[in-house]
């Protein structure tokens, strides 16, 4: 389980399995902000805001949830982050901050359970939910949009199940699925530096499809009623005045006023997009100047795509109304029938503006985004991934071939090809298997989120010359992480006990389901009978683990 045995009593500093991570510092302040741009999603995310949440919660302002969760999250939970990314730039990142600043057993679990989602579930997730959801909207708005029915037929068949020598599934996802978990693999293994400037690529078609959308709602958002009424007589469909009422004679309740309970019981939705920020800590050590480009990318992140959600909702409620917004989103959860949308595309905001234009481009265009935003979560998942098992190489806790950096690519190729293969099982598992798909790992991502928080509230008394290393920014005295880390755990167990007891807000997320908390406490007791059987491992052979937690890993 463990690299070979080292001296009983290693010298001060060489009780790491290396003395450098074989990594390179070669990530701009631009890589981290795109890569954690990615990570928030503010495209998906904006699509299900508009979809769920003015519907299960129509008193409630969206805006103002996105304000509100934004701030939240910049300047409690991501503050936390960022400062530890300054003080402790390492591979790993919330593994060693938590380790080294509360106990070895405490970052352990949380960096376990991180790693397990990542490797075991989120890979395979990206490539399922872009082929069985964004692929199939696009090419099914494509051609709603168009008029176009081969459109909407490839999205049917790619969803469609066949028979392989003898088994009957949806085979189409499988193959392009690993072939898209391949390919990813291939460009993180070849140079991290060919995958930096990829990304960029990506993000201008992504982002692009963001800012077309956002344009064509601001310059022709008065044409959506009119657009969705042609579309609506071509396709026998609900037309634009008449689904508000509809959707009120169907169940749904218009707002009766402002609710601030209302308001904050959105903040799910908004939390799914800004929080998510922290993929550039878990890479640390190959960030430069991250002392300041952490909290550019990290704290800053979360504002500029707090503030691009903020714009969105400001733009696409002038066009079409929050009344409307919450009853299409009803009818597209409760009851789609009614809308009569071609190839069960839901009326989300990217297929509303799609129909603004004939133009054949513009559709394809934005498709192209919108799956694009779905698919780059395989990357981003698969760098955290591997540098958590980096991480637990070099403290001795995970065999030492997991942890190699190859010397041509400086690249932990072993690592990545594992992840390829474990994300593709996860894949399979969840075309195979449908109940797979309700595994909430957001549960898991809060009570890790927690964690951190208190982490950050000890770390200028535990690790004060680290803290002072590190900046050491203070307010009125009190040291600002610690400040951020007490409203990271106030917001972050308010956020809890929202997913947990709200049945709108579990019912939607799908977390306190039994499968995804069986799964989740399963992680756990894996990970606490791995680290004692580490420990007692190492120890076996003259290794006291308990060394390496005492002092900052190598870079």
């Amino acid at each position: 389980m463990t690299a070979a045995a080292t001296p009983a009593a290693p010298v001060q500093g060489k009780m790491f399995l290396r003395q450098a991570t074989g990594l390179v510092r070669e990530v701009s302040l631009l890589d981290a902000f795109i890569m954690n741009t990615f990570g928030m999603n503010v495209a998906v995310g904006a699509v299900f805001l508009f979809l769920q949440a003015p519907a299960d919660f129509p008193n409630g302002n969206m805006l103002l949830a996105v304000v509100i969760g934004t701030l939240l999250m910049a300047f409690t939970l991501l503050w936390v982050y960022s400062t530890f990314s300054a003080a402790m730039p390492r591979s790993g990142g919330d593994y060693v901050f938590v380790s080294r600043t509360l106990h070895p057993f405490l970052g352990w679990i949380l960096g376990w359970s991180q790693g397990m989602w990542l490797i075991f579930f989120w890979i395979g997730f990206n490539a399922w939910f872009a082929l069985t959801f964004a692929v199939p909207v696009a090419l099914s708005t494509i051609g709603a949009a168009t008029g176009q029915a081969g459109w909407t037929d490839a999205s049917t068949n790619l969803l469609s199940s066949f028979s392989i020598l003898g088994i009957t599934t949806q085979w189409w996802v499988i193959l392009f699925g690993a072939l898209i978990n391949i390919g990813f693999a291939a460009l993180l293994i070849f140079g991290a530096q060919s995958f930096w400037r990829w990304q960029k690529v990506f993000f201008l078609f992504a982002g692009g499809s963001v800012l077309l959308a956002a344009l064509l709602l601001a310059f022709d958002g008065g044409s959506i009623s009119s657009s969705w009424n042609s579309f609506a007589a071509s396709n026998k469909g609900l037309p634009y005045d008449q689904v508000i009422p509809t959707a009120v004679k169907n169940g749904y309740t218009l707002p009766s006023g402002f609710s601030f309970t209302d308001t904050l019981l959105m903040l799910p939705w908004v939390f799914f997009v800004v929080g998510y920020a922290q993929g550039s800590a878990q890479i640390g050590g190959e960030v430069r100047r991250a002392s300041r480009n952490q909290y550019l990318a990290m704290v800053g992140g979360v504002l500029v795509n707090g503030a691009v959600l903020a714009i969105l909702v400001i733009i696409f409620s002038a066009a079409v109304g929050t009344n409307w917004i919450g009853s299409v989103g009803y009818l597209g959860n409760n009851n789609a029938s009614l809308l009569n949308l071609p190839g069960g595309v839901p009326p989300s905001f990217n297929f509303i503006v799609s129909l603004l234009t004939g133009n054949l481009i513009v559709p394809i265009l934005i498709g192209i985004g919108f799956v694009l935003w779905a698919l780059l979560g395989t990357p981003l998942s698969e760098l955290q991934a591997t540098r958590y098992m980096l991480a637990w190489a070099v403290d001795r806790m995970v065999p030492s071939a997991i942890g190699d950096v190859n010397d041509k690519h400086h690249t932990p190729v072993k690592a990545i090809i594992f992840c390829t293969i474990t994300g593709t099982i996860a894949l399979v598992a969840l075309v195979v298997v449908p109940q797979a798909s309700l595994l909430g790992a957001l549960l898991a991502q809060i009570l890790a989120f927690i964690v951190v928080s208190i982490a950050g509230i000890a770390f200028p008394y535990r690790l004060r010359q680290v803290w002072e290393k590190g900046g050491g920014h203070r307010i009125l005295g009190i040291p600002s992480v610690v400040l951020a880390g007490v409203g990271g755990v106030v917001v972050l167990v308010g956020l809890m006990l929202m997913f947990i007891f709200n049945s709108t807000v579990n019912a939607s997320f799908a977390v306190t389901r039994a499968l995804s908390l069986e799964f989740m406490i399963g992680v756990v007791v894996i990970g606490i009978i791995w680290y004692f059987g580490a420990v007692a491992l190492n120890r076996n052979k003259g290794v006291d683990v308990g060394l390496a937690y005492r002092e900052i890993p190598p870079e």
